[in-house]
């Protein structure tokens, strides 16, 4: 009798390992297959029209940047060849030629089979893309928060003298800004946004954790982060860049912790990029998996290794600005720096000041693998007041508050200076801040301020501080630049630093005597075509001036 009940509980234990092996091999999952090339396309260079928006093109024109092979479109033949194996595909990926399918483990040797296939990517476990997407909601209301009496946005926004920037008319008109997050919860139905929606200033709108349209639910997140560059409830709750253009995007599942994400920013950054975007804020960041086998190493935040880094620096190459959140784990002892896509070197990562200047623990700190200073500046990040859940206004924390109030700063200096380049954006930004001169891990450049940001703004021939000081020529040809003091009454001394792009110290000077009239020449110590940015300093005072040297 025993006997028999061990055989028969043997028995059992293969039949549940043999079901097990068997469910393994009919389950469908989420994979991107790459792809070896893109031959015989039918696209071109010469033709970009056939695959970017115009103003997708015009980004590129204005900024000098040429289209390349990575801008055609996947080969469709072979997205339809793989369809021809009985696999369901969804999103492509023109810039790393790839495909997002659902398929089982043997579906996934017969694509590794054909010979046009790169490799093939586990992106997340089970189906989740809809065969028949969801369609947009179009429903709308324009609810006021219940609670606009006792909360504004005030601070956040005057702390970067962003008030200053709205009386001058600059709120972001005419920039497009891509929103990316988990869901947007209720915002369709708020008068916060009425403005967006009435101008017809909803671009555009996707969730590709499904597939489907409807970016108005899941979670509040997305609502909060979009509050905080575009609310418009005068007096009391205003956004940075209120007047933007925007795209809402879910790329984010609330309800896992897969690369599929990464994958979803980079479908979504494609989407961007080719409708004609002019800038990207993202409130995610990753570094740890429910896939252990998925997480990143420290070693990893070089700015290339995670996917989302590189779809980062892929939208970045064609003339986007990528605003990102630097992370909250500065509190942690095992990972207490910036999360991807903050290491990737050109984005701007944001971290959180709380309402009385000082940094929040929680803020995520640098540097990146490589040595590189993170994040790039600050803003509010503590203490925000933002849209929760469509119907009232709430106190929020989170490094993912202060990255779209930079993206909404950002929206209207790009307003105010439309021909810079997305890097002379981000370079304006940086020399604005308040700490600029000692850039350290902790807050980058410090707090941008708008007042700084506009004096940064290159003159044709030279540049005059406050009439004491005239820097030129400006731009420049030569190895040096001059430094004419205009007046008797500067303090001595008068310490001038000149710094590159990323932050190195080229050459500093200090004068310890000076009448006006006085001269004085410092030099580039190396040779090199860009943005420089000198930096005059004495007692009572303190000025950043952008230089440019062809």
């Amino acid at each position: 009798m025993g006997k028999n009940r061990g055989r028969r509980l043997i028995f059992g234990l293969i039949m549940v390992c043999y079901s097990q092996m068997l469910l393994a091999q009919t389950e469908t999952n989420r994979y991107v297959v790459y792809l070896k090339d893109k031959t015989n396309s039918p696209y071109s260079v010469d033709n970009p029209s056939a695959y970017l928006s115009q103003k997708a093109i015009d980004r590129r024109t204005n900024q000098n940047i040429s289209i390349t092979t990575e801008d055609f479109p996947v080969n469709e033949s072979y997205v339809q060849s793989i369809r021809d194996l009985g696999v369901e595909t969804y999103f492509t990926s023109r810039w790393m030629n790839a495909i997002l399918v659902e398929a089982t483990p043997d579906q996934i040797d017969l694509i590794e089979a054909e010979e046009y296939i790169l490799h093939v990517d586990y992106a997340a476990p089970g189906q989740k893309l809809n065969e028949i997407p969801d369609q947009e909601n179009t429903t709308r209301e324009e609810h006021l928060p219940s609670n606009l009496d006792m909360l504004n946005s005030d601070k956040q926004v005057t702390m970067l003298f962003a008030h200053t920037m709205h009386e001058e008319g600059i709120t972001g008109n005419g920039v497009w800004v891509a929103v990316f997050d988990d869901g947007f919860l209720d915002a369709n139905l708020s008068a916060t946004f009425a403005h967006t929606f009435e101008n017809d200033k909803l671009k555009d709108v996707m969730d590709f954790t499904t597939g489907g349209k409807n970016v108005f639910q899941y979670d509040d997140h997305g609502t909060g982060s979009w509050s905080c560059l575009g609310a418009k409830l005068e007096p009391s709750f205003i956004g940075t860049g209120y007047n933007a253009d925007i795209s809402l995007y879910v790329t984010e599942d609330v309800f896992t912790e897969y690369r599929i994400e990464e994958y979803n920013w980079l479908f979504a950054a494609e989407r961007a990029d080719s409708a004609g975007v002019d800038i990207i804020t993202s409130s995610l960041g990753y570094d740890d998996f429910d896939d252990p086998s998925m997480d990143y190493s420290v070693e990893d935040l070089d700015g290339n290794t995670s996917i989302i880094s590189q779809a980062a620096n892929f939208a970045i190459d064609r003339g986007l600005l990528v605003v990102t959140s630097a992370g909250n784990s500065g509190n942690s002892t095992d990972w207490p720096y910036i999360s991807m896509p903050a290491d990737a070197e050109n984005v701007i990562a944001v971290g959180a000041l709380d309402h009385s200047y000082n940094l929040v623990g929680f803020s995520s700190v640098g540097p990146t693998a490589d040595g590189r200073i993170k994040p790039e500046v600050v803003a509010l990040g503590s203490q925000v007041t933002v849209l929760s859940e469509g119907h009232l206004l709430a106190l929020k924390n989170g490094t993912s508050f202060a990255a779209p109030l930079i993206a909404g700063f950002a929206a209207g200096l790009w307003e105010k200076f439309p021909s810079l380049t997305n890097l002379e954006l981000r370079d304006l930004i940086l020399s604005s801040s308040n700490n600029f001169a000692s850039p350290n891990n902790q807050i980058g450049y410090g707090l941008p301020d708008y007042n700084v940001a506009v004096g940064n703004e290159p003159l044709a021939v030279a540049q005059v501080v406050d009439d004491a000081i005239k820097v030129y020529p400006n731009p420049i040809t030569g190895d040096h630049i001059n430094l004419l003091i205009e007046k008797h009454s500067i303090p001595m001394p008068l310490k001038m630093s000149l710094y590159s792009q990323s932050g190195k110290l080229i050459n500093e000077m200090t004068i310890k005597r000076a009448k006006k009239g006085m001269i004085a020449e410092l030099g580039f110590k190396e040779n090199g075509q860009g943005i420089y940015f000198l930096h005059i300093e004495c007692d009572n005072y303190s000025k950043n001036v952008k230089i440019l040297r062809y």
